[in-house]
């Protein structure tokens, strides 16, 4: 039986239920807009479902009233909302994302990198006018995809500071700051955010951090045995996030940030790349790419072998050939950045990524001749065959998937193989 909600006439179908009820009658799924087929979440509050409240359409109410003023890369777009027969809508951009409580192993680098860019989104909520408590940082309320983005969801506890928010915090151990329990400061959300810091630095799941908690104090979060390999400047800042006095913390996100940055100075950029284990290559895509590749390797073959027949092997040629495999892998690469991480110059992006290698041997062939226009088509195919292999190579090595690595590798040698008979 299907339970899903009919919100076709709203403009939306519903695809999928996204993790369990999130409290005060509220469910979240993932949907699609039915006028232009982008995924998106839909947060639903439904007044007939036996854990509605009043203070859960209030939250819900302040949510939307938050969201649709934000406008951050690390907080999902606000779409809209609207009134359903049985309650509330509120939809947002999806993001193809997993929460951080998913036993994944980071290093210490990686966990600083996440550490940082969930300061950032914070001190952006904290310089809004008034300045802005999420109220409930948790692992699960923290994102990352593919690229080490980092994502901060669920707004349904936020207030702005000052306000009454005492039937508004975070009910999860462990992450609830002592000063949140009375009043909140701009301090209260650090707290949170060092509890996350120790989970993944333990490889303990939020609702295993209670085991931390120290006997005579619910606030004191005891973890440095655990982590005896970590620096202690990192260890001292995760302290003073955590600390159940607030005049021993930090007083504000971007005190925190600031003093993170100071402790590593590889987080003054963002070059470090976070990539998830188990974020892996579907089954389909993985065939797909091995079909791809042999395709590749079979084209890779008969053009070296035209290329061989045609052109002159002189130094000028081999350097232009040479030239144009470097331009083409470049530009190919930052195509494929630039089309994963901007979701509004994807036509423009492939367009570029096309026009490129194109645009380089029709160039050759009308300045160079014959000859050189194929020794530069065959550059750029052994540059898309660099580049996917590179893409493919690091997915599979970070996911310990040494067989379909040989799988890999097998498809690109049959396919030389095979190219090398064809044009023999």
């Amino acid at each position: 039986m299907n339970e899903f909600p009919n919100l076709n006439s709203y403009g939306y179908q519903i695809l999928e239920r996204i993790g369990n009820k999130d409290g005060g009658g509220c469910i979240t799924w993932k949907g699609k807009d039915l006028d232009n087929n982008e995924l998106v979440w839909v947060k639903q509050f439904c007044f007939a479902t036996a854990d509605s409240s009043w203070s859960g359409y209030k939250a819900y109410q302040k949510e939307v009233s938050i969201l649709q003023n934000l406008n951050h890369p690390g907080i999902p777009q606000y779409i809209g909302s609207f009134e359903t027969n049985n309650g509330f809508c509120l939809i947002q951009k999806y993001i193809q994302a997993q929460n951080l409580d998913k036993k994944n192993r980071f290093t210490t680098a990686q966990i600083k990198l996440i550490a940082k860019k969930i300061l950032e989104i914070l001190v952006y909520l904290q310089r809004q006018n008034p300045p802005i408590l999420h109220q409930n940082i948790k692992p699960e309320n923290i994102l990352i995809d593919e690229l080490g983005n980092i994502y901060l969801v669920d707004f349904g506890l936020a207030n702005n500071l000052n306000e009454n928010t005492s039937s508004l915090i975070s009910n999860t151990p462990g992450f609830i700051a002592p000063k949140q329990q009375n009043q909140s400061s701009k301090s209260s959300d650090l707290y949170g955010i060092g509890a996350t810091i120790i989970c993944l630095l333990t490889n303990k799941k939020s609702s295993e951090i209670v085991e931390l908690i120290a006997p005579d104090n619910p606030y004191k979060i005891q973890f440095k045995n655990l982590i005896p390999d970590v620096d202690s400047d990192f260890i001292d800042w995760i302290e003073k996030m955590v600390n159940p006095q607030r005049e021993q913390g930090f007083t504000d996100a971007k005190t925190a940030l600031k003093a993170l940055k100071e402790i590593d100075w590889d987080l003054r950029d963002n070059t470090i790349t976070i990539r998830p284990k188990d974020i892996s290559l579907s089954t389909e895509k993985y065939i797909f790419s091995t079909v791809i590749m042999g395709a590749l390797g079979i084209a890779s073959a008969i053009g070296f072998q035209v290329t061989n027949r045609v052109t002159d092997k002189t130094i000028v040629n081999i350097t232009i050939a040479a030239i144009a495999l470097i331009v083409v892998y470049i530009a190919q690469y930052g195509a494929a950045t630039a089309f994963k991480t901007n979701s509004e110059g994807k036509t423009e992006t492939l367009i570029f990524a096309i026009a490129t290698p194109i645009t380089l041997t029709m160039a050759a062939g009308l300045i160079f001749g014959k000859g050189e226009a194929v020794a530069i088509s065959f550059a750029a195919t052994m540059a898309q065959t660099g580049l996917l292999t590179t893409i493919l190579w690091q997915k599979l090595v970070q996911n310990n998937k040494g067989f379909k690595i040989m799988g890999l590798l097998g498809a690109i040698v049959l396919g030389i193989i095979l190219g090398l008979k064809v044009s023999g």
